[in-house]
């Protein structure tokens, strides 16, 4: 009984109130992320206690050994830089590359492979995804209709947050407000959907809901989020076009972006140009890193902007870039090398949100940012679950 409760509550808050709790100085603590480690720390004990010939054959301890090199470098490097944000910025650092890969990947490994973790999962996920997409809506609507912006303390919002969706959390697009749901943020919100989509498209089984989603992520009001939608439909064509359904989703996204596309774009007092807009949305400052390249970073941390693989080279080097794409994309490349291999869920496109997020994070990644890099570890450790090698 107390699983049922404690993994219910860990879904609701990590997918529907993901920035719901409070501050300790200048750290956020949010219910889910506490949550994550009461259920982590309960779970380990089963992992111990089920560590002999359970672990080592599982697949995503390639995943680990890929993502390795990279936090065992970025955390050397870090010892030997100055740094130079605020310790609240370098726990999330620490948190979101180091400790979430180990958390997803092997801590819950076991738990995440169960049956009863299933059985509560699932239907959780899906109508906490439904509750975002409809609740943004909402909000968004009723924010140009009443021109206030709706917040629960605790829960939609961390306490220390209140009365700053507007203008701390960036999410003004002229007079026009981003849907940010119960993300605070539009791009966070979009982003941090774009990896649960093709998961939740797989399971929703009511496509008014897909639709739903779809059109909370548009009214996030995010280029960077756009592409993200624009790189699932392509996705989608590439292994559905043959048949008569993908020519019929074709036909009415090809519709809708016709359609829609400008009226959108007048609504926010914005014209084709924005689309294209030469300063990256103020991001333009993050590529000069390129005018001072060197193999190891600058050995000064200075935090991670919007662009994420920018950050990385200023930080750590073209050696950290190199060894964060195999960090990054271990997942990916783990699944499509194996893939064939595998007994169970060979279809599944699960693994189409992490793709998405490692394309998007050109532009706009927000990897130190509750609950994005939760999202990503625990669906890279979620598309092989109950996979098993054929023959083993």
């Amino acid at each position: 009984m107390l699983y049922r409760v404690l993994l219910f509550l860990l879904c609701v808050f990590m997918f529907a109130f993901p920035k719901g709790g409070f501050k300790v100085g200048e750290i956020p603590l949010t219910w889910g992320y506490l949550l994550l480690f009461i259920f982590t720390f309960l779970s380990s004990f089963s992992v111990i206690s089920h560590h002999d010939n359970y672990y080592v054959k599982q697949i995503r301890r390639y995943v680990l050994l890929l993502c390795l090199p990279f936090q065992i470098y970025c955390v050397q490097i870090l010892l030997l830089s100055s740094i130079t944000v605020s310790v609240g910025f370098l726990l999330s650092f620490i948190l979101s590359i180091v400790i979430m890969p180990f958390i997803f990947l092997f801590l819950l490994n076991k738990e995440i492979d169960t049956t009863r973790f299933e059985r509560i999962f699932s239907p959780v996920f899906i109508n906490c995804v439904r509750f975002v997409a409809i609740f943004g809506l909402v909000l968004f609507f009723l924010r140009i209709l009443s021109g206030k912006t709706f917040e629960i303390p605790y829960l939609t919002v961390n306490i220390d947050d209140i009365g700053t969706l507007d203008t701390l959390k960036y999410n003004m697009r002229g007079s026009i407000s981003k849907l940010v749901s119960t993300y605070n943020n539009g791009n966070l919100y979009g982003i941090s959907l774009l990896i649960l989509t093709p998961l939740y498209f797989e399971r929703e089984r009511f496509f008014l809901f897909k639709i739903i989603l779809i059109i909370s992520l548009v009214l996030t009001l995010s280029r960077t989020v756009w592409i993200g939608i624009l790189l699932y439909t392509l996705l989608f064509f590439s292994s559905k076009i043959t048949t008569a359904k993908g020519w019929a989703v074709l036909l009415l996204a090809a519709f809708s972006i016709i359609f829609f596309g400008p009226i959108i774009l007048n609504l926010i007092g914005v014209n084709l140009n924005f689309l294209f807009d030469s300063g990256l949305g103020g991001r333009a400052s993050q590529l000069t890193v390129f005018d001072n390249l060197s193999l190891f970073g600058d050995f000064n941390f200075v935090g991670m902007g919007e662009i994420v693989y920018a950050s990385i080279l200023q930080n750590f080097g073209f050696l950290g870039i190199f060894l964060f794409i195999l960090y990054l994309f271990a997942p990916v490349l783990v699944f499509l090398m194996y893939k064939k291999r595998l007994t169970t869920y060979d279809n599944s496109k699960a693994y189409w949100g992490l793709l998405i997020y490692c394309i998007i994070a050109i532009s706009d990644g927000a990897i130190l940012l509750i609950p994005v890099m939760a999202f990503y570890w625990f669906m890279s450790s979620y598309i092989f679950r109950s996979y098993s090698f054929a023959g083993n």
